[in-house]
């Protein structure tokens, strides 16, 4: 099964790369209060380059190689079905994001970066294909995690080491 996820991980990644390049110029930076609010858990230099485009449908094809995808007893969300979805440093969301919505968001983002997409694209099929579900993807768990932390604990936390030990061990 691990051909499945290395064979797909290159569309995803191309699919990844055109999203974001197609939407960043319609996003908008975040707002001054809100990097004020998050700067305790995310370097300034990710919240500066964020970019959000809220959009109701979200402006976003369905994935181009879904029937592939399908054949591998694969199922990926519609866009039509998701909240928010992170390209890069470009987050589109049908509505505007609750705090704990753009928090898990923003992870995807600094996985982002630290992986770059290519990897990014890789360990996400990997995940998906390996765990034969959206919720198994260790990514997904990281991000979720942490927004469950964000959301419960009232301690601030650097969110980039967190990711980096996260991608350590999905590594």
């Amino acid at each position: 099964m691990r051909w499945g996820a290395n064979a797909a991980a290159w569309p995803v990644a191309l699919y990844i790369r055109t999203q974001r390049d197609r939407l960043s110029s319609r996003g908008t930076p975040l707002s001054a209060p809100i990097k004020e609010q998050l700067s305790p858990y995310f370097a300034s230099a990710d919240l500066d380059r964020v970019r959000v485009v809220e959009t109701d449908p979200l402006p976003i094809p369905r994935l181009p190689f879904r029937q592939a995808a399908r054949r591998l007893g694969l199922e990926f969300l519609a866009p039509e079905r998701v909240a928010a979805i992170t390209f890069d440093y470009v987050i589109a969301s049908r509505q505007p994001m609750a705090p704990r919505l753009l928090f898990h968001e923003l992870v995807h983002v600094v996985q982002f970066r630290l992986l770059g997409v290519s990897a990014f694209a890789r360990l996400y099929t990997r995940g998906f294909v390996d765990g034969s579900s959206y919720l198994a993807i260790p990514l997904e768990r990281c991000a979720s995690d942490l927004e469950c932390r964000f959301d419960t604990d009232p301690s601030p936390f650097d969110v980039e080491p967190e990711v980096a030990r996260w991608i350590a061990d999905a590594g």
